[in-house]
């Protein structure tokens, strides 16, 4: 019979990796728990019409990546390809406009794009990301990148850079739309068939090409900030105040424009040079978008948000060198006394703790707990209970210690040296 395998484009997260996601997920609590950020869980999928008017027919994601089926009641549904759309559609259905402002809320889970399977990106991958929904205020531009920031930091991801752009109010891009066209008129037959479909359809898209050829073309291309109207202008002054007065260093990069049709204004990406990523170095992204709510039928406002690929930052966690955990294994010829000591040590200490079920020879456990890689073993044979005594090993240091009482095992145990 033929072996099954995953699909392509997914991914197994295996035990030995699991940790790292762990890691990561616990670090998006503690962060943003802090700053009053609360979480939301949306459905994986949804009506496609959520995602062809949030994201934009024009987009590639619609055009090519999505997901999408007919039910048994003929309804078209598509798995979500980013989480933005849904916490709008939620933020609107349950009237969360009528709360506190802003809305503040992140997310976590997987997506689902059909696209080329590459370094640290898959057709099923998961994403953290965080919305601050119904303020107009700059400030809160720069407090989901300033939390972004810490996040990065705090999972430890060096080497990190800041691009920004902004694409400014719809009149604005509306006034650079038509310079661009008459540059890109030039061009029109020399560029690759997405780039002239996005032409067509929404200009700005071409400058995100990853084409290299195109690239190089756009290079020339006008400047969005030469049509900025004031207000444009002003928003983007502030937000690189904030950013030099909260000491984050920036590059403008004005080829920066996202590929979903919900941004305006401010924009921004947070990059790594780490190698190993390839020519995809961004790790998280983001930007406003103060018309998306009103654009699905809810209350206006204004909203700004991010999100990041658990992989990609996985894939950089896996060189680090993490503290070595806590993990004991208690060697017995009786189960139950080892259940015993197993079940009061979890509930005192709070550490992970295993035995053997098999009552195995004394050799045949200790093989077993170097297998499950623990880091102490706890010998409580006949001989060491009769006694009141626990004898621990530790793994590592290849030491070992006779303990005379539960007293000072739980001590021992609960050492923060340790």
């Amino acid at each position: 019979m033929e072996k099954i395998i995953s699909p392509r484009g997914t991914k197994d997260i295996l035990p030995s990796e699991s940790f790292l996601w762990q890691f990561i997920e616990a670090k998006a609590i503690e962060t943003f728990s802090l700053a009053g950020f609360e979480e939301i869980r949306t459905p994986i999928f949804e009506h496609t019409q959520l995602f062809s008017r949030a994201v934009g027919e024009s987009s590639d994601i619609v055009n090519k990546e999505m997901y999408t089926f007919t039910d048994r009641s003929d309804r078209s549904i598509t798995l979500r390809p980013e989480g933005t759309a849904g916490v709008a559609r939620a933020f609107i259905e349950h009237s969360l406009d009528r709360g506190s402002r802003p809305q503040k809320l992140w997310y976590r889970g997987p997506m689902f794009r059909y696209e080329r399977p590459q370094t640290g990106r898959y057709r099923q991958f998961y994403q953290i990301g965080m919305e601050a929904i119904g303020l107009e205020a700059p400030f809160i531009d720069l407090e989901v990148i300033k939390l972004a920031y810490s996040f990065l930091q705090e999972m430890g991801i060096e080497n990190l850079t800041l691009a920004i752009n902004s694409i400014g109010s719809a009149a604005s891009r509306e006034a650079y739309r038509q310079q661009l066209l008459a540059f890109l008129s030039e061009y029109q037959d020399d560029v690759c068939d997405d780039c002239k479909r996005r032409m067509q359809q929404n200009p700005l898209r071409v400058l995100d090409c990853k084409v290299p050829e195109d690239q190089a073309l756009y290079k020339n291309a006008p400047l969005i900030q030469d049509s900025f109207d004031e207000e444009s202008k002003q928003i983007f002054m502030q937000m690189k105040a904030g950013l030099e007065a909260l000491g984050i260093s920036y590059t403008i990069d004005s080829s920066l424009v996202r590929g979903l049709d919900y941004y305006s204004h401010c924009v921004f990406e947070f990059k790594t040079d780490d190698k190993g990523l390839g020519q995809q170095s961004t790790v998280l992204a983001g930007g406003r978008y103060d018309n998306l709510i009103s654009e699905l039928g809810g209350v206006s406002s204004p909203a700004v948000g991010w999100a990041l690929g658990m992989e990609r930052i996985a894939y950089l966690l896996e060189a680090k060198t993490f503290p070595p955990t806590k993990r004991i294994y208690i060697i017995s010829d009786s189960a139950l006394e080892a259940s015993k000591l197993a079940h009061q040590l979890r509930s005192d200490a709070k550490i992970l703790v295993e035995y053997d079920f098999e009552e195995a020879k004394v050799a045949k456990q200790m093989n077993k707990a170097l297998k499950r890689n623990a880091s102490h073993g706890i010998f409580y044979l006949e001989d060491e209970r009769k006694a009141g005594k626990y004898l621990v090993k530790d793994f590592q240091a290849k030491t070992e210690l006779s303990l005379t009482s539960y007293t000072e095992l739980l001590s021992f145990f609960t050492q923060d040296s340790l």
